[in-house]
């Protein structure tokens, strides 16, 4: 991990992520964090809960790259990025996931959804992969629609159902490091002695 999200990417008293560095409020990094995906598999999936929440998200991905989108960027959030063990009492039930993307050539956003429903349109997606999926085509779409779309998007994921200010992360969506993301889960599973 970068070393100054290390101390970022630990929840706070609060059991949430900070949503922004503390330490330089005006001037230093602030959500959404950028990590790799092998940083999001390192850091949360300490539970054999949350490493099958993270096998969705790697089996969502792979069937994004199948369908040719595979430039852009993902915002990960939801309980999963919260400390709800403890806060809750209860395991994250998926992750919340939204994907900004470009259109493959030679489609469109209809013709796109068209061609893959089971990911653009599946309401089974979310049993199957885990995850709580949303979509902003950055290609095919308004310039005033994106920032419509961010803006939304960062006001629901910047607070807690209860008010307080929490943070989320950033990953790349091209698959350069899911592989091993997959090998870091597998060996975290192995290293593990029976915690849930």
């Amino acid at each position: 991990m970068t070393s100054g999200l290390n101390a970022i990417l630990d929840w706070n008293y609060d059991g949430v992520l900070s949503a922004y560095d503390v330490d330089d409020p005006v001037e230093g990094i602030r959500s959404p964090y950028t990590v790799s995906l092998v940083d999001l598999v390192e850091r949360f999936g300490n539970t054999r809960r949350r490493r099958r929440l993270l096998r969705g998200l790697l089996d969502f991905r792979a069937e994004l790259h199948k369908a040719g989108v595979v430039q852009g960027f993902q915002w990960v959030d939801g309980s999963f990025m919260e400390n709800v063990e403890q806060n809750d009492g209860r395991p994250p039930n998926d992750i919340d996931l939204v994907t900004f993307f470009h259109v493959p050539q030679g489609y469109t956003n209809e013709t796109l959804a068209q061609a893959f429903p089971y990911i653009f349109g599946s309401v089974d997606m979310k049993e199957k992969f885990s995850v709580d999926a949303y979509f902003v085509a950055l290609d095919q779409t308004t310039q005033e629609s994106i920032i419509d779309s961010s803006v939304y998007w960062y006001s629901l994921w910047s607070h807690t159902r209860g008010g307080i200010w929490k943070g989320y992360l950033q990953i790349d969506l091209i698959n350069s490091d899911d592989q091993q993301a997959r090998l870091q889960l597998d060996q975290q599973d192995n290293g593990e002695g029976g915690q849930t």
